[in-house]
């Protein structure tokens, strides 16, 4: 089987940043580029979020799709937080295909989640296609 070599934006809510290289480090096929807080793009003295924001769509725009590393947070399982939900709202608007490392959160944001035609990999990173 044949499978087309892609360059995947890994994105999370700050508080999970330093599991995505973990993430990287287990795609194998494809390219995983890290958002641009996690790599420090961005100098220490103008680290606004507009300026986040702008460097990571930038980063976006390059990439062939979006994972979006949607870890639990207390209570929360599968947690999308408002960061995240920017993102694969661009992503989408850009026809990004939109992977959830794991399933749709069952949060009152869940409908417009599933809106954005998203692939829950249930964890399973090799589901990347």
């Amino acid at each position: 089987m044949y499978y087309l070599v892609m360059k995947i934006m890994l994105i999370s809510e700050k508080m999970f940043l330093d599991k995505l290289p973990l993430i990287k480090f287990n795609i194998k096929k494809h390219t995983a580029l890290l958002p641009t807080f996690e790599l420090g793009k961005i100098s220490k003295y103008s680290n606004t979020e507009k300026e986040i924001l702008d460097k990571d769509i930038e980063i976006l725009k390059k990439s062939d799709s979006l994972l979006v590393c949607n870890f639990d947070k207390s209570l929360t399982k599968n947690f999308v937080g408002s960061y995240c939900l920017i993102m694969m709202g661009i992503a989408y608007s850009l026809g990004k295909r939109i992977y959830l490392l794991y399933d749709t959160p069952n949060t009152q944001n869940k409908d417009k989640i599933k809106a954005l035609e998203v692939i829950p990999l249930k964890g399973n990173l090799k589901e990347i296609r």
